[in-house]
């Protein structure tokens, strides 16, 4: 590829798809190091393809045979500085798109769609094909304006990657997608993370809710569950809810939630950033994991679990369903409905070591057919291909 003329997209495309050594892939990530999802993805397509990642200033990782370019906006000092920033990494980023001759921009997400969805879309013609992951199909607080914005763009790439067939099926429904358009990459689990040994507690059970706290994750869900239990039910079980909040996000009180609950006694409450060891730390002593959402269109923190070996208990929504095989990996309860949670978590706690260690080697079967990198990488790369030769007929 890094042989081609400037301006003939029919001979790129010839040489790219059958390089021995992969096609060029520029990865745009505005979220490294926080997020690790492109890191891993990419530590495993690398031996595919030839993979440049355009980051932010200061994100760059050890990681052979991979390019970096951190020249995005990494936060600065007052509106005026975040502006100059934040524009001068977009400016950094059309110059390297125009000058690159990439077979492939793979978008990953987006710091400010506003802005970076035009831009994308005017310097298409730039690259041989354009990617985008959907890891929500929308915002979270989605206006009519961010609907047309995205249903536009997603339009106008020539592939979508989802984590799941519902994602799959909610694209074509919705923005009347073709499928071949679609191209399913399942979530891998994260290759940090070195499981222990784990036995269920015996006098109280474990049960960790991470992540940041938004109001469809359902924590309100998940306290009124344990309010709605016996004293002595309650005795048995400890839920630890640990993550950051924004109160633009999410502006409930939980702390005096659980105070108005009564909940005090079988509640901890963590907020804010949780460093690495203090994570892992939080993980290993958890028994099982909890998802009480009321909607979700994938979950990295699923994924978590999953790297642990932790079973999951999950509000039966569509990718959850997905996700855990029917729920498989744990137990499955209705949405919304805080008695079902409230069963659910007492089943749990009356497991067995043998159905504990049972559903552990389901998960960790899953994982090794399916929620792994290898074959995220790969499906991605036929996805690549596909797109590609879609595009010259």
């Amino acid at each position: 590829p890094d042989q081609r003329a400037g301006g003939c997209a029919g001979l790129w495309c010839v040489l790219a798809v059958w390089q021995e050594d992969g096609m060029k892939v520029l990865m745009v990530e505005h979220f490294l190091p926080g997020s690790v999802y492109t890191l891993e993805l990419c530590r495993a397509l690398r031996t595919e393809e030839q993979i440049t990642i355009f980051c932010r200033k200061g994100a760059p990782r050890p990681l052979e045979g991979v390019q970096w370019k951190d020249k995005l906006y990494a936060g600065g000092k007052g509106w005026a500085e975040a502006l100059m920033r934040y524009g001068g990494g977009l400016l950094a980023l059309a110059a390297e798109i125009c000058t690159g001759h990439y077979d492939v921009l793979h978008v990953q997400g987006f710091k400010d769609a506003r802005y970076e969805i035009p831009l994308y879309c005017k310097l298409k013609r730039h690259c041989g094909i354009l990617v985008h992951t959907v890891h929500n199909l929308l915002p979270h607080e989605a206006s009519p304006r961010d609907r047309r914005l995205y249903g536009d763009f997603y339009r106008v790439c020539d592939l979508l990657v989802v984590h799941n067939l519902y994602c799959r099926q909610l694209l074509m429904d919705e923005y009347h997608l073709p499928p071949e358009k679609i191209c399913v990459t399942p979530h891998g689990s994260y290759t940090q993370i070195s499981p222990k040994e784990h036995q269920l507690h015996t006098e109280k059970t474990e049960f960790l809710q991470f992540g940041v706290l938004r109001r469809y994750k359902g924590v309100d869900i998940l306290l009124e569950a344990l309010a709605r239990m016996t004293e002595t039910q309650r005795s048995r079980v400890h839920v630890t809810v640990a993550g950051q909040q924004f109160p633009k996000l999410d502006a409930t009180d939980y702390a005096a939630l659980i105070r108005e609950k009564g909940l005090e006694g079988c509640v901890t409450l963590q907020l804010g950033h949780v460093p690495d060891e203090a994570l892992d730390a939080l993980y290993q002593e958890a028994d099982f994991c909890l998802f009480p959402y009321r909607e979700i269109y994938g979950s990295g923190a699923l994924l978590m679990a999953y790297s642990y070996s932790k079973p999951v208990l999950a509000s039966s929504i569509p990718a959850f369903e997905e996700e855990t095989d029917g729920g498989c990996t744990g137990l499955l309860f209705p949405p919304e409905e805080p008695d079902a949670l409230k069963d659910a978590i007492l089943r749990a706690a009356d497991w067995t070591e043998e159905t504990y260690t049972g559903t552990q080697s389901h998960i960790r079967q899953l994982v090794e057919e399916k929620y792994n990198w290898k074959h995220s990488a790969e499906c991605l790369a036929e996805g690549y291909r596909n797109a590609w030769q879609r595009k010259q007929r």
